[in-house]
């Protein structure tokens, strides 16, 4: 059966500081596909820190070696300071505004009713990107679409922002739709906003929080906005979190709020992602099942190719022996959360913005990319993919 020529997308998943692991992937794709490779996926998706990712990839969607060059020196240089305001007055005084607003029920300034300010971080992609650069390239046929994921504080919907070409229909389902725009720094401080860690941003006439809060379906804007093969970086720690048998026997204890913040970040980042691909192998079963020739006579519906690669270690634990680079007033801050230590360290992984931590994070990436190097040239060579594994069984345990 010949199959229609659908675009090849890539999900960059939110996470934090988490996402400099998407960026030692890319690198290891990079180096798999040659120096004179042209941007192997068309569509772009990128949701929290994943949408800065997209973003800055989709901008020089014209080469991406360049691209990934550029976000390379980005995570590589990262600190805290770059992403919000980290010296000890501004977060003790930023605390107290947060707490006082909390318990007198104020509305009051925006960057009042969150933990911690991200201004700088305006100002660091402000610096870093060039987004008129998305509306060239979409023009020169080297990108077919960007998308930003949001979620709407009227609406309490996942709203996905896209820019992309002329024949690419708006949408609208349960819960969730995609609205044509011209992406901006606005969109990416929107996907960005982490609930009560980071301030809501304003996009038009309404407020936004982090693209992985309502995010039920994640593959789903990148079926809208025609790809029918992604590749999923995913950020979250689906394996090796098992407690070991000396964690497990050790006295119980009241969770500290970090645990809670920790768990509740990871259900919004990780699990509507697993979810989702498990429909997406569940779907493929059963069109493997349908005769070739009624397929044929159902264009639309065709088999979804999908590879996933994640961390094969522990990111929170990874985080813990960092800790200490964290300057001080965020410091404090989190070891009063009980951040900083056990399973804790969840909530700590997403807010250490420090270059030695993200150095890791870009090394493990690329070294796990590489150990699966079979499979994703496989799958970019586009010859066999659709007969791959889905995606490994272990992933989603």
């Amino acid at each position: 059966m010949t199959r229609a020529p659908y675009e090849t997308g890539v999900i960059l998943s939110g996470g934090g500081a988490r996402a400099a692991y998407q960026i030692g992937v890319l690198r290891a794709i990079a180096r798999i596909l040659g120096r004179a490779s042209p941007l192997p996926f068309r569509v772009i998706c990128g949701t929290s820190a994943g949408a800065v990712n997209a973003a800055l990839l989709g901008a020089n969607a014209d080469s991406f070696r360049r691209g990934v060059a550029r976000l390379l020196r980005l995570w590589r240089n990262i600190e805290v300071r770059h992403v919000y305001k980290a010296d000890f007055g501004a977060v003790s005084t930023h605390g107290m505004r947060w707490l006082a607003s909390v318990l007198i029920g104020s509305r009051g300034p925006a960057r009042t009713v969150s933990m911690l300010d991200s201004a700088p971080l305006r100002s660091l992609l402000r610096r870093e990107l060039d987004l008129d650069r998305v509306a060239i390239h979409i023009a020169a046929g080297r990108l077919h679409a960007l998308a930003i994921n949001a979620t709407s504080y009227t609406t309490g919907h996942a709203l996905t922002f896209f820019q992309g070409a002329s024949t690419i229909e708006p949408w609208q389902r349960i819960r969730r739709r995609g609205e044509r725009a011209i992406i901006s720094v606005d969109h990416l401080l929107a996907s960005s906003a982490i609930p009560f860690i980071f301030p809501a941003a304003r996009v038009g006439d309404d407020y936004y929080a982090d693209g992985s809060v309502r995010q039920i379906a994640p593959l789903s804007p990148a079926l809208h906005l025609g790809a029918r093969r992604m590749l999923v970086i995913a950020v979250g720690q689906f394996i090796g979190q098992q407690p070991s048998p000396r964690q497990a026997h050790k006295p119980l204890h009241y969770p500290s709020f970090a645990q809670v913040a920790g768990h509740a970040l990871s259900s919004i980042f990780l699990d509507n992602l697993g979810a989702d691909l498990e429909r997406l192998e569940r779907l493929n079963r059963v069109l493997g099942l349908v005769p070739h020739k009624i397929q044929e006579s159902h264009p639309e519906n065709v088999h979804v190719d999908a590879l996933v690669v994640g961390p094969t270690r522990d990111l929170g634990q990874l985080a813990i022996r960092y800790a200490d680079r964290l300057p001080t007033g965020v410091r404090y801050l989190l070891r009063g959360l009980g951040a900083t230590e056990g399973t804790g360290a969840n909530l700590l992984s997403y807010l250490l913005f420090d270059r030695k931590y993200c150095r890791e994070l870009l090394a493990l990436g690329y070294s796990d990319a590489l150990a699966r190097r079979d499979e994703i040239e496989a799958f970019l060579g586009g010859d066999s993919a659709g007969y791959l594994p889905l995606f490994p069984a272990d992933l989603l345990r």
